[in-house]
């Protein structure tokens, strides 16, 4: 099993395939990913939003999409940030883009929110797990909110399948242990993660500085056509949780 602690390397390695990776992403992704974020989300009309592991950009598009006035993105891998950059070249939203990793972020400014999309699952021990927290927490005003999707290792495995992933988890994994994510293109589309329970998550994120820690429901949305059966197995058993909090 591979074990890479950091990310840069394996997303660098995957930015190439963006586009291809996207077009597995973008069934879950619309149908409850980004249903269930808006949700939990609320307004961010005139709102300074950072997305912390904002890799391609997808999310700091969709709040400045969503009426926030002032939106920077973050990510450890420069083939990601890369990309971002380059949409925003030719499509100008006023975004501003950062290679740095989560846990050593220099402070960029005050936010009223902050995004992190499947990074926290990235930290390779306790101790990075609350230097994340804690630089995120750093960067909020107070009462700010934090949304952070974290990957759920205990999901359905049908499920997964059904939505060409895999996860390549230990029935004895402890907490920490490094585990693949793959989807199935050809070849697979790997990334190393590591294994964290959901309520260790969420006691490093109130450590850090938090208050009404909790995971948010999962909906889905589907359009004419989808497969109702597998998305209310995706709402049921989501390949990410949604943790909400907001900083004291």
């Amino acid at each position: 099993m591979p074990k890479q602690s950091d990310p840069r390397d394996q997303y660098d390695a995957l930015a190439g395939r963006s586009e291809e990776i996207n077009g597995f992403l973008r069934f879950y992704r619309e149908r409850v990913e980004f249903p269930s974020f808006l949700r939990a989300l609320g307004s961010v009309s005139g709102k300074r939003v950072l997305d912390v592991g904002c890799g391609e950009g997808v999310y700091a598009r969709l709040a400045k999409q969503k009426g926030a006035a002032h939106v920077e993105g973050v990510d450890v891998s420069g083939g990601l940030i890369g990309i971002a950059q380059s949409v925003e070249d030719e499509q100008p939203m006023g975004i501003s883009y950062h290679v740095h990793h989560a846990a050593h972020m220099p402070m960029l400014g005050d936010f009223d929110v902050a995004i992190a999309v499947n990074v926290l699952h990235y930290a390779e021990s306790l101790e990075v797990l609350s230097e994340m927290c804690e630089r995120i927490a750093a960067h909020l005003v107070p009462g700010g909110r934090l949304l952070a999707y974290v990957g759920n290792a205990k999901c359905d495995p049908g499920t997964v399948a059904d939505l060409g992933f895999s996860l390549d988890l230990p029935p004895d994994a402890e907490e920490g242990d490094p585990f693949t994510v793959s989807i199935r293109s050809t070849p697979p589309a790997s990334v190393s993660v590591r294994y964290w329970k959901p309520q260790t998550v969420a006691r490093a994120v109130k450590a850090s500085g938090f208050t009404d820690v909790k995971w948010e429901p999962m909906v889905a949305e589907p359009t004419a056509g989808d497969d109702t059966e597998l998305l209310e197995r995706c709402a049921k058993s989501p390949i990410s949780l949604l943790l909400s909090a907001r900083k004291l």
